[in-house]
């Protein structure tokens, strides 16, 4: 299934720096170097360092959607002191956030942990090669939605993460080129409608 480049219906588009300061989990020396030869700040521990994040839809509520690194989720065992990528998107917002990282010339696969707030959300996982001037059509992997965890705003259901893992190959990347992974979220849902993220990785 290929899915055309993502509608810019929001022109903003952020990307932290690779020198910016990231948060107190940085080890000495400072934040990693983006667009290595796999994915960069797994974790979250450096805040967005090396992630971009791009809303492509406003939806019915102002304000969304939101990327908002959290450290703690009382529904979610692990998640305390425990960075993640949380992604509101109410009322039919949408956004992604995604990140460059080079290839290997062999097969390789991405993985991550995900789950849901309250109320259902979507999330599509997508590939993009080439990047850059020359960007080219968006390939979809996966459209899924993740387990919720919360009954309500301070209530959880027993629902825990999931993990997701995804191999792909194209014999057109070519070793030493970059290509860009993508984790978009929508949902009509207002009741805590997030999509949460943790060690996203890649290998080999």
């Amino acid at each position: 299934m290929k899915y055309l480049s993502v509608l810019p219906l929001l022109a903003m588009s952020m990307l932290a720096g690779c020198g910016s300061n990231g948060v107190a989990y940085a080890p000495i020396g400072g934040p990693p170097a983006c667009n290595k030869t796999n994915i960069i700040n797994t974790g979250f521990n450096f805040a967005f360092t090396c992630w971009a994040v791009t809303p492509t839809a406003s939806g019915t509520i102002p304000g969304f959607p939101t990327f908002t690194i959290k450290t703690s989720d009382q529904c979610v065992s692990g998640q305390t002191d425990n960075p993640f990528m949380e992604v509101a998107t109410p009322g039919g917002s949408a956004g992604y956030f995604s990140q460059q990282f080079i290839d290997h010339g062999i097969p390789q696969s991405v993985s991550f942990r995900v789950w849901g707030g309250q109320d259902p959300v979507t999330v599509t996982v997508g590939f993009v090669f080439p990047t850059g001037t020359l960007e080219g059509t968006e390939t979809i992997l996966d459209t899924f939605v993740p387990p919720a965890t919360r009954s309500g705003p301070t209530t959880c259901n027993g629902g825990a993460p999931i993990t997701k893992t995804y191999s792909f190959s194209r014999s057109d990347f070519g070793v030493g080129s970059l290509i860009e992974i993508r984790l978009h979220v929508t949902s009509n849902g207002v009741n805590d409608a997030t999509a949460n993220f943790d060690d996203v990785t890649s290998s080999p």
